[in-house]
């Protein structure tokens, strides 16, 4: 019996198999969610160029979130459902893109793990989101960061397609 709420008396093994997931941090869905920390859209227009080439390679139910306009609760809880997740974050004051931040630092706070990992950092003049996002979720156990991590420098090139094509390549192949 839990220590609050209803008392099931019904449909045990599904809650039971919900229990085993959360409890060892096993993805719900072999899937891929992008999250996006965008100042004035142009890692955004990344994301989605990213989310397209993966729709593009068979991933089914890419998810993108606007990590400014979406509540950090819908994000976590994404991020406990799919197997691999992609952050992309502009550099703001040499660091992490606040909202960005404040995601990752709550993943980490749940104790997230066994997940596999893309990175997306945007900087004009010193781009250290990506390194500043690394050293955050290394810190955290069992997750697998893929290569290549992408550096955009302001805007998305015509010659950067071939590296976005490798990151959705290297997420499509460990799905």
């Amino acid at each position: 019996c839990p220590l609050h709420g209803p008392i099931w008396r019904e449909n045990i093994g599904w809650f039971l198999e919900k229990y085993k997931r959360w409890s060892t941090y096993t993805p719900e869905a072999w899937t891929a969610a992008i999250f996006c920390g965008s100042i004035y859209g142009h890692t955004e227009n990344a994301c989605e160029i990213l989310a397209s080439r993966l729709a593009e390679k068979g991933v089914r139910h890419v998810r993108i979130f606007d990590v400014s306009h979406t509540d950090v609760s819908e994000q976590v809880s994404a991020a406990f459902q799919c197997s691999h997740l992609v952050f992309a974050s502009a550099t703001y004051n040499a660091g992490i893109f606040p909202c960005m931040e404040t995601l990752l630092l709550e993943l980490k706070a749940h104790s997230l793990k066994n997940r596999t990992i893309g990175l997306l950092d945007n900087g004009t003049w010193a781009a250290t989101a990506g390194n500043q996002m690394r050293t955050v979720l290394e810190s955290m156990q069992n997750m697998t960061i893929l290569e290549p991590v992408i550096h955009i420098k302001s805007a998305l090139t015509e010659a950067q397609l071939p590296e976005l094509d490798a990151l959705a390549d290297a997420v499509a192949a460990s799905l």
